[in-house]
């Protein structure tokens, strides 16, 4: 049986608005920088747009390393909106999913919960605590937007019983493969709390009601996993994440495939929402129970501490499948205080609300002017050893680490590495096993000179934090010397 349309715990208008609108002022208030993984994504659209699809690179050294762009349409989205608008175009695109993603994060928390107060507030807090993080100049806000899009349709589907929502998912499956095809398998993993929700429980005294046609899920299933095939690199994209994640090289270097640390900020706000939401499910005693939500709390959080890159699902979906276990909890005041509020309460609420987010908005905004100054003086000092670069009378050949190398593709140049990790492996490149050879160097198990001489560079630009050892071994070679140096930047130029 569907649950009635009630909808619970009405909010006054002005109220819902201040509240639901909280996290996109502040996002407004914060100075934006281009992500360092743009410095690749745009050379990589306009190459697309100019060319067609590449199947061996054409930004690193390394030519003959085979090929696959999982996120090519993203790639072009952002190439085409940055030479045509540039920084404020390209800015407005991600705001622009991520007034989306509100809206859209209210409806599914409304739709699952039918409560308002619940919706409005769990929403307010699920879009503040990913725009700082995750809304940035990668495909990955596309991602968020379109795996959001499909737990909609799905839970659509389960409350009318209406096959109409399931034709929008294969659609979903083509954007996806496309535009960040190594998220694409999470399209699926997304579907099964809802699959296995449809499956009718019936043992002993328990029993448990299908929510929606098992066949109809698994046809669309199926539908959605062969449109996959409808991207420029067939099969390799489809598979691409079971060939680029789960290397140790990988997982113990790239921050976002890093378990979370109760240590760092993202450890302690899930460690707090979980004991909060064990808090208040111990204090409703009577907790409703739904297989999907339940299966996509948990599963959402497993991935959250597995890896930093999981974080934004739970903070959007696990938290919207958790106001289905709160949606009979009721926020309004006793009686005798709401007959008293009159219109200058309210004014004085709401003036206060104003002060909050005003001031929020105020630090916000100081805090990113200076983390903005300190990326920037970074990036100029990179434009300083370019302009060396730039009057070489011999070709370049040149070392870049993992951090700045697709700064230098952005540039034009060619260096050993760059933040594309996983086409620097083997398994991925058919080649070399480039990423293990940098991970090897960058430890000191690798000796510098076998590996400079190994490539012959006539230019090395090192970090003095992430290339220490580089760093303390070519200060101490007399065939190099530092033709620039400022900032913890380095340029090393063989004599």
């Amino acid at each position: 049986m569907n649950e009635p349309l009630i909808i619970k715990n009405k909010m006054p208008l002005w109220l819902k608005y201040i509240i639901l609108l909280f996290p996109f002022i502040i996002a407004c208030f914060e100075l934006r920088t281009l992500d360092n993984d743009f410095y690749f994504l745009y050379p990589t659209g306009e190459y697309i747009f100019n060319n067609g699809f590449p199947h061996t690179d054409f930004l690193s050294m390394h030519s003959n390393m085979q090929l696959v762009i999982q996120q090519w349409l993203s790639t072009v989205i952002f190439y085409l909106v940055y030479s045509r608008l540039g920084k404020i175009g390209l800015f407005a695109l991600i705001y622009l999913c991520y007034a989306a993603i509100c809206v859209l994060t209210y409806r599914l928390n409304l739709l699952i919960c039918k409560n308002e107060a619940v919706a409005v507030i769990l929403a307010s807090v699920s879009n503040f605590l990913i725009f700082n993080q995750f809304m940035v100049t990668r495909p990955q806000a596309f991602t968020l937007l379109v795996l959001l899009s499909e737990i909609f349709l799905l839970e659509k589907y389960v409350q009318s019983k209406k096959y109409a929502y399931l034709i929008g998912l294969p659609l979903l499956s083509l954007l996806q493969i496309n535009l960040h095809a190594s998220m694409w398998p999470m399209f699926f993993v997304f579907m099964l709390p809802f699959i296995a929700g449809a499956i009718p429980v019936n043992i002993k005294s328990f029993k448990l009601e299908a929510n929606g046609n098992i066949i109809a899920l698994l046809a669309t299933l199926a539908v959605s996993a062969g449109i996959g095939i409808l991207n420029p690199y067939g099969t390799d994209n489809m598979f691409y994440l079971f060939s680029s994640y789960g290397n140790n090289g990988l997982d113990t270097t790239i921050t976002e495939m890093l378990p979370v640390n109760i240590g760092t900020t993202n450890g302690k706000t899930i460690f707090a929402i979980v004991l909060l939401m064990v808090f208040t499910v111990y204090i409703l005693k009577k907790k409703p129970f739904s297989v999907r939500h339940v299966l996509l709390l948990l599963g959402t959080l497993l991935l959250a501490l597995m890896h930093a890159k999981g974080i934004p699902y739970f903070y959007i979906y696990g938290i919207a499948a958790f106001s289905y276990i709160v949606k009979d909890v009721e926020i309004k005041l006793p009686d005798k205080i709401t007959s008293r509020i009159n219109n200058l309460y309210r004014i004085l609420i709401a003036a206060i609300l104003v002060a909050i987010i005003a001031f929020i908005c105020v630090r916000n905004l100081t805090g990113s002017i200076s983390a903005a100054s300190a990326r920037q003086a970074h990036y100029d000092n990179l434009d300083e050893v370019v302009k060396i670069l730039d009057r070489s009378s011999e070709p370049v050949v040149l070392y870049a680490n993992f951090g700045d190398g697709q700064y230098m593709e952005y540039k034009g140049y060619h260096p050993y590495i760059d933040g594309r990790a996983e086409l620097f492996l083997q398994q991925n490149n058919k080649e070399f096993e480039y990423y293990g050879e940098y991970y090897s160097l960058r430890t000191g198990h690798t000796y510098y000179r076998d590996f400079t001489d190994k490539y012959m560079f006539n230019y090395l630009i090192l970090n003095g934090s992430s290339d220490r050892y580089l760093y303390e071994t070519l200060s101490h070679d007399d065939e190099f010397e530092i033709a620039y140096e400022k900032d913890g930047v380095y340029l090393f130029t063989r004599k």
